[in-house]
C-alpha cells in the first residue's frame, strides 16, 4: 500500500449512521473486514497512530465510538480509507499512477481556464483548487491574478465535521456542496473536451481534458453513481 494516491468519493448519508455506532454494534451490523480479521486488527496495525493509542485498544473497542475513534486519529485520510474499502462504503476510488505527478495541477488549470473562459463558476473552481490544496502551487498551473483569487476563497462546509479538511502532504477533503460542484465539472469538462491551459482569454496550443487520466478514470464512473450525499477526498499515503 506504500505511496498510494487516490481519490475516494463515499456517501455521507451512508457512512454516518454507522460512525455513531459503538464497535461492539459496528462489528454486528457491518461484517467483515476485508484484508484485516477483525475490528481490533484494522485499529492496531491500521489506523491507530501511537503506542498508547494501540497500547489502549481494548478500551478503545469496548467504550467508544467508530466517530470519537477517527477524532482520535492524527491522519483522518487513512483511517477512512481503511474504512471505507473494508466495508464497502466506497462509491468511487480513482488511482493516481505513480508516475503521474501533474495530474493535480492538469485538473485546477482547466478548472482556471473554464473560470477565465466564463463557463465555470468561482466556486466550482475553488472546490477543484481546494480538493488539490496541499499538493500543489496555484501559481505553477494558473495565472498570478488567478491563483491568488483561488487562494483567499474560504474553505467550504467540512467533509466530516470536527475534522480538518487540509493536511499538508497527506490529503485534502471536501464537504457535500464542493463535492457535487467537482464531479459536475469533471463530467461536464470531459463531455465538452475543455483545454487544459489558459493564458489570459487565448487558449495555448495543447492538449484537453482528455489527455488526463485521471480525469479519464472519473469519467468512466460518474454517471453510473447516484449520491444523497457525495463528499470526497484526495490522498497520499507516503
Amino acid at each position: 500500500m506504500s505511496n498510494t494516491h487516490e481519490y475516494v468519493v463515499f456517501d455521507r448519508a451512508e457512512l454516518e449512521p454507522a460512525l455513531s455506532l459503538r464497535w461492539g454494534d459496528f462489528d454486528k451490523k457491518y461484517r467483515g473486514w476485508g484484508q484485516w480479521s477483525s475490528a481490533e486488527e484494522f485499529l492496531v496495525d491500521w489506523a491507530l497512530d501511537d503506542q498508547s493509542q494501540i497500547e489502549a485498544v481494548n478500551q478503545i473497542l469496548a467504550k467508544k465510538t467508530v466517530r470519537a475513534t477517527l477524532l482520535m486519529c492524527d491522519d483522518p485520510f487513512h483511517f477512512l480509507w481503511g474504512l471505507l474499502d473494508s466495508k464497502r462504503f466506497m462509491k468511487m476510488r480513482v488511482d493516481v499512477d505513480k508516475c503521474d505527478y501533474s495530474s493535480g495541477d492538469d485538473l485546477v488549470s482547466c478548472a482556471g481556464a473554464g473560470f477565465i473562459r466564463g463557463v465555470l463558476s468561482l466556486a466550482a473552481f475553488t472546490a477543484v483548487y481546494q480538493l488539490h490544496a496541499s499538493g500543489i502551487n496555484p501559481f505553477d498551473s494558473l495565472p498570478p491574478k488567478v491563483a491568488y483569487k483561488v487562494m483567499c476563497q474560504a474553505n467550504g462546509p467540512p467533509m466530516l465535521p470536527c475534522r480538518p479538511d487540509l493536511m499538508q502532504n497527506i490529503g485534502d477533503g471536501l464537504g457535500i456542496s464542493q463535492t457535487r460542484r467537482v464531479l459536475e465539472f469533471l463530467d461536464r469538462a470531459w463531455r465538452e473536451r475543455w483545454p487544459l491551459h489558459i493564458d489570459g482569454r487565448e487558449m495555448q496550443i495543447g492538449d484537453n481534458i482528455r489527455s488526463s487520466v485521471v480525469a479519464g478514470r472519473f469519467a468512466k464512473q460518474i454517471r453510473r453513481r447516484s449520491f444523497v450525499k457525495p463528499c470526497m477526498f484526495r490522498w497520499l499515503e507516503h
